[in-house]
């Protein structure tokens, strides 16, 4: 029975580097909305009332606005980048089709660095502007909104990344308080507590996002997965079909010859049953042939029969005209098979041909005498001529074809003395 979800994930229609791309594309896009969220809210909920209710207090109320001003200049960018890839998603465009491609936009990797500085220095200035008392207190707003900057703007990167951003950012500003007179111990364990609180939040939330691309991962890894495991069963099934397909038509043809050469009821002598193990040794070599792999199938299995009758003594020479068309495996049979029983019952020489174009692809063979057995087409649509006269037959199994893929033609001929 078929997994209902294997079913949905192929109406899908997409690769599995589409599909995988699709998964962590939605999982981060929310992500990215719910980061971009919590930080407005934390931007203009919390540090601009702080800001406009103590805005007297400060010593250069303009430098602090500046600051603000910096800041929220960089939300703005990213709630709109927020609400353009929101679109994107819907529309099935933009950062999928690059995720398919492998190419990132160069503007997308150099904002996060252009945001994270204009972050840092909007703190850096807020700080050095904020008396020391009022350190890690509702005063100093830059902190508790600075380090969401760095969450939402590093969240493609990795984890380490937004620690080392969150590490050097607390660094910077207790270095600028380090110039001044150092805090009491009271006052030190407050700031302990504001630190704890606000960067503690900030590392969950980050850690939650890098949980989610994780899981995007997995799933785009158990989906890959998936498909392989699918791939390789339509292979077998095929191979099992074509192998029992190759034993029925061995089971009608070679089994009764080597039945009756066992039991003695054909004489090796004989020289119909010489030219049958021929013909039956050349449709092996015909059918190993199939699965090998050639730039023209049809040439390579003609001349695996070929090479059986050069090992009777014919002496073969093939042209091939035409560029390589693809042909189903049972219509080149059908075109080689009436070939092959010509050429296993030869005497003498023999020229194959190979023809190909004007929408048709013709198989021929003309060889000495004219009494080799003409065998029908196992095809409704290949059609068997022959023709016979002066000591000479030819027998010419033609079908329609469409256009060559690749413009052009190719040439060859061969001529061997009999072996």
């Amino acid at each position: 029975m078929c997994d209902p979800r294997s079913d949905t994930l192929g109406a899908l229609g997409l690769p599995a580097e589409l599909l995988t791309a699709r998964i962590s594309e939605r999982l981060l896009t929310g992500a990215r909305l719910a980061a971009v969220g919590i930080l407005a809210a934390v931007h203009l909920g919390l540090a601009l009332p702080a800001l406009l209710s103590l805005l007297h207090g400060y010593r250069r109320p303009w430098l602090q606005l500046c600051a603000f001003g910096l800041l929220t200049l960089v939300l703005l960018v990213l709630m709109v980048s927020a609400a353009r890839e929101w679109s994107r998603r819907h529309t099935g465009s933009g950062r999928l089709a690059a995720a398919g491609t492998g190419r990132a936009r160069p503007a997308a990797s150099v904002w996060p660095v252009a945001g994270v500085a204009c972050a840092v220095i909007g703190s850096a200035v807020a700080t050095a502007d904020l008396p020391d008392r009022y350190v890690l207190s509702t005063w100093h707003w830059s902190f508790q909104t600075t380090g969401w900057f760095g969450v939402v703007l590093l969240m493609d990167r990795p984890l380490r990344t937004t620690w080392a951003f969150l590490s050097g950012h607390l660094l910077l500003m207790l270095a600028q308080l380090s110039l001044n007179d150092l805090p009491t111990r009271q006052q030190g364990a407050a700031m302990a507590v504001v630190v704890v609180a606000v960067c503690g939040f900030q590392i969950t939330v980050a850690l939650g996002i890098r949980l989610l691309s994780d899981r995007a991962e997995s799933a785009g890894a158990a989906l890959r997965e998936q498909q392989r495991l699918r791939t390789e069963a339509a292979v077998a099934g095929h191979l099992h079909q074509d192998q029992r397909a190759r034993y029925r038509a061995l089971g009608s043809t070679v089994f009764p010859l080597l039945t009756g050469l066992a039991d003695g009821s054909l004489d090796p002598r004989d020289d119909g049953v010489r030219r049958r193990c021929a013909l039956e040794a050349a449709r092996l070599r015909r059918l190993l042939a199939e699965h090998d792999y050639a730039a023209d199938p049809l040439v390579h299995e003609l001349r695996a029969g070929i090479d059986v009758a050069e090992r009777n003594g014919v002496g073969v020479q093939l042209a091939v005209r035409g560029a390589p068309v693809e042909l189903p495996r049972e219509l080149r049979r059908a075109l080689i098979e009436p070939v092959l029983a010509v050429l296993t019952a030869a005497h003498g020489t023999a020229r194959a041909t190979v023809v190909r174009g004007g929408g048709r692809v013709s198989v021929g063979v003309v060889v000495d005498g004219s009494a080799a057995p003409v065998t029908p087409a196992h095809s409704d649509e290949v059609r068997v001529r022959a023709v016979s006269g002066e000591g000479r037959l030819w027998v010419e199994s033609v079908c329609s074809a469409p256009a060559p893929a690749v413009i052009g033609a190719q040439s060859s001929s061969r001529e061997t003395s009999p072996s």
